[in-house]
């Protein structure tokens, strides 16, 4: 991982900041002003372990839905930062650098920007950490998990609502995807994939004895890579690509690819612009 680049990017850039603090049908209807951390600021959808006592029965007798009232110290902006842990973003030493120093320069730019860091890492060992250990977290985290990231959610510590939540995946697993990114946006005013994909992700190269092996389990996939077990893959990939970003689009979340094979500036000025903006305090 090249921490020097990090150093050097993230004070010239800001994460891109949603302008109103939650979304959907409820989440329209806002407080007109901010005042005190305990002003009603917004309204969202209730989700399992919320306190009781905030839900607005008024709306729950208009809309059918429950639906809690949010306060500003719920609202006010903070950042999570999710990484897959699996094993598949440790295809290779390239790959595992790039999702490292992409989630290492989300936190960075988060704390520069005076929001508060979360970091959930989904490996073997899942975890939280909050604050000033985050960046410790990420250059800490291990690509070792099994399982994908639609299982590891549920064993990792529960999302919490936030200003914007960024996803660093490869988001190369079979899955609901629907399910998966309405999930992942549960909560976020804002949703940021940043799907990072290795040179063979793209377009395995194939070769004498080549085969495709998942990367969880280690068992091998297809016979030998002939063009014919390569033109599928290139159609299933395309195909998924296809219905992760409709599921990102329904979701209202952005879906950007990272190739790891670029370098780290070359990726922030290009595929990841719409994350992070020009303009930092440097």
């Amino acid at each position: 991982m090249d921490g020097k680049a990090v150093a050097r990017l993230a004070p010239g850039l800001t994460l891109a900041l949603p302008r109103v603090p939650h979304r959907g049908r409820v989440g329209e209807v806002r407080a007109s002003s901010v005042g005190a951390s305990m002003e009603l600021h917004d309204f969202r959808a209730y989700q399992p372990g919320d306190d009781l006592r905030q839900v607005d029965w008024n709306a729950v007798a208009r809309t059918g839905e429950m639906v809690l009232r949010v306060r500003q110290d719920e609202v006010s902006p903070r950042l999570e930062v999710l990484v897959d842990g699996s094993r598949s973003m440790a295809l290779s030493p390239g790959k595992e650098a790039r999702a490292r120093e992409l989630a290492l320069l989300t936190v960075e730019v988060g704390a520069l920007q005076g929001l508060a860091p979360t970091v959930l890492t989904s490996g073997t060992r899942a975890e939280r950490t909050q604050g000033h250990a985050c960046g410790a977290a990420v250059r800490a985290s291990v690509f070792d998990a099994r399982d994908d990231l639609p299982r590891a959610l549920g064993r990792l510590p529960p999302l919490r609502p936030c200003g914007l939540r960024v996803v660093v995946s490869d988001f190369l697993f079979e899955a609901d995807l629907d399910g998966l990114v309405a999930r992942l946006a549960r909560g976020a005013a804002a949703l940021f994939l940043v799907q990072v994909l290795d040179a063979e992700d793209l377009e395995p190269s194939g070769g004498e004895g080549a085969r495709l092996v998942d990367a969880e389990s280690g068992a091998a996939l297809e016979e030998l890579l002939t063009e014919e077990v390569l033109a599928a893959y290139a159609r299933r990939f395309a195909e998924h690509q296809r219905m992760l970003r409709a599921s990102a689009l329904r979701a209202r979340a952005a879906l950007l690819t990272a190739p790891a094979p670029e370098p780290l500036e070359a990726l922030v000025r290009g595929p990841l612009r719409a994350l992070f903006l020009a303009g930092g305090g440097a």
